[in-house]
C-alpha cells in the first residue's frame, strides 16, 4: 500500500491557495463608517488611502495638531482620506486648493460675522462634512482624479486653524 505524505500535499494546497488569490480582483469594499454617516470606498488601481489625525489635548486651551499619512499622491489618483479625532473636543478636516505660490500656513483668518476665526472655504474640494467629528470619531471622505497642485487640509472650526490644525497636501 503507498503512503501519501502529508506535509508536501498541505504545502501544494497552501501554494494553490496563495495563487488563486493572486489571480482575483484587486478590488475591496471598505465600509468603513463614523457615527452621523459614513461612506462606501472602493480600493481600486490608482486609490489612495490618506490618514489623518486630528487632535488637542486641551480644547483650546492647548495645543492643536492635524497629522496626514501619505501627504503626496500622484494626479488623477483618487484619494480617500480616513479622519480620526483623537482629540477632547469636536473637529472637522476641509481640504482647501491653494492659489499658486500660496503658503498653507499663511491663509487670511475671517474677522467678522459668523464666519469671524475661520479661514474662506472658496477652495473647498471636499471635507469630513455635518456634523463636526466628536472626539474618538473617524469619518471619510473620497475625491476622485485628483488634478496636480497644492492643497491644505484644514480644521475650519473657529480658531482651529490659527491654532495650527492644518497640513499641506501635494498632488503632484
Amino acid at each position: 500500500m503507498r503512503r501519501i505524505r502529508v506535509l508536501p500535499v498541505i504545502a501544494v494546497m497552501a501554494v494553490g491557495l496563495v495563487l488563486a488569490a493572486g489571480c482575483s480582483s484587486s478590488k475591496k469594499a471598505d465600509t468603513s463608517t463614523g457615527a452621523g454617516g459614513g461612506v462606501s470606498v472602493t480600493t481600486a488601481p490608482g486609490a489612495v488611502t490618506v490618514n489623518v489625525t486630528v487632535s488637542d489635548t486641551k480644547g483650546l486651551d492647548g495645543p492643536m495638531t492635524m497629522t496626514l499619512t501619505p501627504n503626496t499622491v500622484p494626479a488623477g489618483s483618487t484619494v480617500t482620506f480616513v479622519v480620526k479625532n483623537t482629540g477632547t473636543i469636536e473637529h472637522e478636516a476641509v481640504l482647501l486648493k491653494l492659489p499658486a505660490g500660496q503658503d498653507p500656513g499663511k491663509l487670511a483668518v475671517l474677522t467678522t460675522g459668523e464666519e469671524a476665526d475661520k479661514v474662506s472655504e472658496d477652495g473647498n474640494v471636499g471635507e469630513t462634512g455635518d456634523p463636526n467629528l466628536a472626539a474618538g470619531e473617524t469619518r471619510s471622505f473620497t475625491i476622485a482624479n485628483m488634478t496636480a497642485a497644492q492643497y491644505v487640509l484644514v480644521c475650519n472650526i473657529a480658531k482651529h486653524y490659527a491654532m495650527g490644525m492644518w497640513a499641506p497636501f501635494t498632488v503632484s
